[in-house]
């Protein structure tokens, strides 16, 4: 009588109180409670130059996955060698389905169009006409329009993360931009100084893709040419672009 009268307790503590529903559901090993926590997803794009043909020796041969982690592996390798050098390397973190940027950059603020110079054709002192001054009176050319580039590096992305928590869609555009150097087009001197009408070189090495990734391993995502010195582009030599995307669960 007293065995059944506690199986009736039992039995409506279970059916009204949470606590039952936790001990059914014991998760020893947390992953079903991790399933459903919050992950935010953090991005890291390497660069690393290497000789044009020692690049072309690691891509030979056929590709069947997507997944490059062996050869980000040998390319670690070629580090640690000092075959290979590591150019700069960016890191994002944000959540699913929203856009994050990362800037290490200066601002570059150049003209882009001028009003020419200018010699008066009259020029009057005191009421006199003075045909002497001028040569001392000529405008130089005046910026009249400018633009600004960043020089530096410069990550823009958008990961969205698939249900199963595994498989990342990312549209990213990574960016490194160097100042080689101002190019003078027309020049202009007087006794107040230099005036020279100048344009910048840049060079930049730039991505805009968009890649399906699977968490924690190393994907390939392109392979560009980098500067030489004068800034021009250097053949002899190879920029293996890596990227790789964790899903990290928030509090675990």
């Amino acid at each position: 009588m007293r065995s059944t009268f506690a199986l009736v307790i039992t039995s409506l503590l279970c059916s009204t109180a949470p606590i039952c529903l936790a001990q059914d559901s014991f998760d020893p090993t947390g992953h079903n409670t991790e399933a459903h926590l919050p992950k935010i997803i953090r991005t890291q794009v390497e660069y690393i130059v290497i000789p044009t043909s020692l690049a072309t020796q690691l891509m030979y041969g056929p590709k069947k996955a997507a997944n490059d982690s062996a050869l980000r592996l040998q390319l670690q390798k070629l580090l640690d060698d000092k075959k290979a050098t590591m150019l700069d390397s960016q890191m994002v973190t944000c959540r699913s389905g929203e856009k994050a940027t990362t800037e290490s950059v200066r601002e570059l603020i150049y003209p882009t169009e001028y009003e020419p110079a200018e010699v008066p054709k009259e020029v009057h002192i005191d009421g006199k006409n003075v045909t002497a001054a001028k040569e001392k009176l000529i405008t130089p050319p005046t910026p009249t329009a400018f633009e600004t580039r960043n020089i530096g590096s410069t990550l823009e992305l958008e990961p969205t993360l698939s249900d199963n928590g595994i498989i990342i869609e990312l549209r990213f555009a990574p960016e490194i931009t160097y100042h080689v150097e101002d190019n003078v087009l027309a020049e202009f001197r007087d006794e107040r100084g230099i005036a020279d009408i100048k344009v910048p070189t840049i060079y930049t090495l730039r991505i805009n893709t968009g890649m399906t990734l699977e968490s924690g391993k190393y994907h390939l995502a392109a392979m560009l040419s980098p500067k030489t010195d004068k800034g021009f582009t250097d053949s002899s030599k190879k920029v293996f672009v890596f990227v790789k995307s964790d899903a990290l669960t928030v509090s675990r």
